[in-house]
């Protein structure tokens, strides 16, 4: 029990005594480390950073497009090429600045999609995420708009032909009055529900809020600093054990040869 614990107690200052030994080394090797993490960090650049919430529109409840539709064609890569085409924008640059993301709300078990967010990122400036935010959001609001237009060409139709039945009921003197309240409501319910005046029912694709610029990031230099310190630290200490470790098992093998 007792030469159990001697060698262990050897072993360790063994392993102790090669890391003092080695601690000009481990010193060199964290300052080194240090210098290099700072340097990397100092030279990358602010980024800059502006969102948008984008309210998909409906007509008559039923919305234009599934939101989850909507973010993969943010996503896109052909979409993405159509904007940097049209604003003067490598497209490169624009798949890696731009993202789309679906928000979702609502109780835990039955979650339902609300908005689409649009985040554009930028090196230069504030104002160049804010106008690249600004560019996808109106590009998917002039698409939407199209779609707008389809879906509610039925109700105005239909509004239209209320409109004429009830004029013809209220020109017949001896048209049912009931019939005639009957036709009127629905004529009502068509004029408010396609006039968008109730948005719950009958609204266009629009930008919930306006767009602004967010806090700008900058590269977190100590902490990038910290953790490479660290990092070195650690595999020099356990570099100048592992030698530690072998250095006098080199040492008895040659003595026995």
């Amino acid at each position: 029990m007792k030469n159990a614990m001697n060698e262990e107690e050897i072993r360790l200052d063994k392993y102790l005594n090669a890391i003092w030994r080695a601690k000009w080394l481990i010193i060199l090797g964290v300052l080194l480390a240090a210098g290099i993490s700072y340097f990397l960090a100092s030279r990358q650049p602010t980024t800059y950073k502006a969102s948008a919430l984008l309210k998909i529109g409906r007509v008559w409840k039923e919305p234009l497009e599934d939101p989850y539709v909507t973010e993969t064609i943010i996503n896109s890569g052909g979409f993405q090429k159509e904007i940097a085409k049209k604003i003067n924008v490598n497209p490169r640059q624009l798949k890696r600045s731009v993202h789309a993301e679906t928000i979702i709300a609502g109780p835990r078990r039955s979650r339902y999609p609300i908005l689409v967010s649009i985040t554009a990122t930028s090196d230069e400036s504030a104002d160049e995420a804010v106008q690249l935010t600004k560019s996808v959001a109106n590009e998917l609001i002039e698409q939407h708009e199209a779609l707008f237009n389809e879906a509610i060409k039925p109700h105005i139709e239909r509004e239209r032909r209320l409109e004429e039945r009830y004029k013809e009921l209220a020109a017949q003197p001896t048209a049912s009055r009931e019939l005639l309240l009957k036709v009127e409501d629905e004529l009502n319910e068509a004029k408010a529900n396609n006039s968008g005046s109730n948005a719950n029912v009958t609204e266009k694709t629009h930008l919930a809020v306006e767009v602004v610029p967010e806090a700008s990031a900058k590269p977190a230099l100590w902490r990038n600093v910290a953790a490479a310190s660290f990092v070195a630290a650690v595999a020099c200490i356990a570099a100048a054990a592992l030698v530690g470790h072998f250095t006098p098992t080199q040492k008895s093998s040659a003595a026995g040869e």
